[in-house]
């Protein structure tokens, strides 16, 4: 999220019906439309790096949903459908309900669940606040049964629910006029590996505190026919997206001037669509998006997706990343738009607890945004505040009390301790293929402050330890 203040690709595509599965527990066997590979291959001369990215979670989340979108009323009525195999035995199923995040409820949103069922059997599920909104039940929605669920045992749960949209904030789900941004509104599991249920409270300033592993969508979006749908995945039918191996899924839905090109050497196809009447350029973001995306692919390797759509609304101050799609505001800068794509790679390519460790996504998105526009040197040269220095790697237990330091204090000082980092290694070019190694080791996962070490100590042979220490970022 960004605040307002050689390569050889080799792609084997999947391919998929002309209709939705209604039984989602064949996803685990079925073979849906792919939008990324595990065959591409990173290799750079430059960085004396090649190899595969790692193959994705086999057991990982598969999601079906049906959403109906009533823009008018503001409001979305979804199905949703996953198929969950526990890794370990657990007691209790955790969703996260992200629309009723602070930010929404203290505008009227609110998302309910309606009705839920494990393996075929009606139950109901409790509530957790995890620093909910006003007016919300909670951000957590728990779900248990007698005897709990065993690991290694696929569990197949449903999901009605019903989300009253809030008005036109700053936020990710947001009804601004006739346009919707629906960012996080489908109920995930939480569920990451070696750690167990992420339950970390949602934020109250312009940021994000989720953790997910990555999960396999295939979601259908009914919406008045004159409204376009851009979201997460591949489109392989009208309002039918299907997406593979992504942490979350969003949709930006409205009445929107639509502009396509290619990146990547045409490996992925970019979609932009700009909100009728709110006066931005969907050419300029077009270029801008196939450029970002060029230049991150000669530093840091492929970005998988073949599709990345990118939705500008009004009232939004900067953008907010989401795997395969970016929402943008209308009229922000430049600045913002690279930072989202930088995204790509580091949060939806490699994830991160963006709660406990919010410099491992920001930081590192920053430092890449910086590279494209020629200006790490000026963000060097930024101020931090007394409270944010040496605090790089506090997460948002200590930000909620000190947002007005958050931006300098991760952004920015993440830059400067990569660079930092650079006068160590020789330049900033050897910074990028520490990058571009930990992205290639860490693909998929949801990584933490060790695996950057050891990717950037692997690749330029010097311990990137000290340095970061001296930023408080270990």
């Amino acid at each position: 999220m960004r605040r307002l203040v050689g390569i050889v690709l080799v792609v084997l595509a999947a391919c998929g019906g002309s209709e939705a599965d209604p039984d989602p527990s064949r996803a685990t066997t079925s073979t849906t439309a792919s939008t990324t590979s595990t065959t591409l291959v990173a290799a750079s001369g430059e960085c004396g790096l090649e190899g595969s990215y790692p193959e994705p979670w086999p057991e990982r989340p598969r999601y079906q949903a049906e959403l109906d979108v009533d823009p008018d009323a503001g409001t979305v009525r979804g199905e949703l459908a996953v198929v969950f195999t526990p890794p370990e035995s657990t007691d209790r199923l955790v969703f996260r309900l992200w629309a009723n995040g602070p930010r929404s409820g203290a505008a009227g949103g609110r998302m309910e669940i309606v009705e839920a069922t494990v393996d075929g059997a009606a139950t109901t599920g409790t509530y957790e606040s995890g620093n909910a909104g006003p007016g919300t039940p909670g951000t957590i929605y728990v779900l248990t049964r007698e005897g709990g669920f065993d690991g290694g045992i696929a569990v197949d749960v449903r999901l009605s629910f019903e989300l009253d949209m809030p008005g036109p904030i700053n936020e990710r789900i947001a009804k601004v006029g006739s346009s919707l941004r629906l960012g996080s509104i489908l109920p995930t599991l939480s569920w990451i590996r070696g750690a167990g249920w992420h339950t970390s409270p949602a934020v109250e300033n312009f940021s994000e505190s989720v953790a997910s592993e990555v999960a396999d969508y295939d979601v259908r979006v009914r919406a008045p026919e004159s409204f376009t749908v851009l979201a997460t995945g591949e489109e392989v039918e009208p309002g039918r997206f299907q997406a593979w191996a992504v942490r979350d899924w969003a949709a930006t839905v409205g009445r929107l001037d639509v502009v396509e090109g290619s990146a990547q050497g045409g490996r992925t196809r970019v979609i932009v669509g700009v909100a009728e009447g709110s006066g931005d350029d969907p050419d300029r973001r077009l270029a801008d998006t196939v450029a970002a995306l060029d230049d991150f692919l000669a530093r840091y390797g492929p970005y998988p997706a073949t599709v990345l759509s990118v939705g500008v609304t009004s009232s939004l101050s900067g953008g907010i990343e989401f795997p395969e799609h970016l929402m943008v505001g209308a009229g922000s800068s430049r600045d913002h738009l690279i930072h989202e794509v930088a995204h790509m790679w580091f949060y939806s390519l490699v994830g991160n607890d963006q709660y406990a460790d919010p410099w491992l996504d920001e930081g590192l998105t920053e430092y890449a945004e910086s590279r494209f526009l020629a200006n790490t040197a000026s963000v060097r040269a930024k101020s931090v505040p007394g409270y944010g220095q040496g605090r790089l790697g506090e997460g948002h237990d200590y930000w909620a009390a000190n947002t007005d330091a958050f931006f300098r204090s991760v952004y920015v000082q993440g830059t400067q301790a990569l660079a930092a980092f650079g006068d160590e290694v020789g330049g900033l070019d050897a910074v990028d293929c520490g990058l571009r190694r930990y992205v290639l080791d860490s693909a998929y996962s949801v990584a933490e402050p060790a695996d950057l070490v050891e990717a950037l100590e692997a690749q330029t042979g010097v311990d990137p330890t000290p340095v970061f220490e001296r930023f408080g970022a270990l």
